[in-house]
This record gives C-alpha cells, sequence and structure tokens, in this order.
C-alpha cells in the first residue's frame, strides 16, 4: 500500500521544499508506511500473530465505519470523540473515564490543527449555525 501510494504520488507534481505540490504528501507518507511495515515485519518475527477475525481489529473496522457513517451528520467534534472514546476504551487499559477524557482532548487538539492551523474545512457540530 505505501509503495502503490508513492507510486500514484510521484505521478502528480511534486512542487519544491518552499511551496509543495499536491504529490509531494502523498510520496512521504507512502514511503514512510512502506518503511514502517518492513520494520514491524522484522520486529514482529517469532511473535503472535493478530488475525483479520481478532476482536480488535473487528473493533477498529466496525469504528471505522461508524465514523463514515456520523462524519457529515453528527460533526467531526462529536465523531472523533466517539471514535477515540470506543477504541480507547476497548483497546486500552485506561477505563471508560481516562478514556472519556482523552479523547475528548484529542478531538478537540485534532480540530485546532486541523481547523486553526491548516484551514482545512471540517463538519460543524449538527446543532452550530
Amino acid at each position: 500500500l505505501g509503495v502503490f501510494a508513492a507510486w500514484e504520488g510521484s505521478r502528480m507534481p511534486q512542487g519544491t521544499a518552499a511551496l509543495p505540490g499536491p504529490g509531494m504528501l502523498p510520496v512521504a507518507l507512502g514511503v514512510l508506511l512502506a518503511v514502517c511495515s518492513v520494520v514491524l515485519i522484522f520486529m514482529s518475527q517469532g511473535q503472535e500473530q493478530i488475525l483479520i477475525g481478532h476482536r480488535h481489529v473487528a473493533i477498529a473496522l466496525a469504528m471505522v465505519l461508524v465514523a463514515g457513517l456520523l462524519w457529515e451528520r453528527a460533526g467531526f467534534l462529536i465523531t472523533c470523540s466517539l471514535f477515540l472514546f470506543v477504541l480507547l476504551w476497548t483497546l486500552s487499559p485506561l477505563g471508560w473515564w481516562r478514556s472519556l477524557i482523552g479523547a475528548v482532548v484529542g478531538a478537540v487538539a485534532a480540530r485546532f490543527v486541523f481547523q486553526t492551523l491548516l484551514n482545512v474545512v471540517l463538519p460543524a457540530l449538527p446543532f452550530a449555525y
């Protein structure tokens, strides 16, 4: 997947370091994904395999689907908070209340980065006009 993303991104204009083009980020992320994949493959030799039917994989896939369905209807903050809360609560030892705090803080921080720093338009809350 990383090699494919880098390959397809390389077909787009790259731009320069001062003014990056639309292909620079897919190439960089594709190369990073490919390198991380190779490192993880070598690090996981001799360890327990996690199959696609594993509970953690099923929860993560279900939450990605739920987030996709709620994205426009519920807005970024609610969707991201719910997504992070369920993943943290079910996949970490934090407990429900620390997972809730972490999810809300993470969603607000992500909103700040994307909306304020990167000037990306995110779906608003459903009751915000």
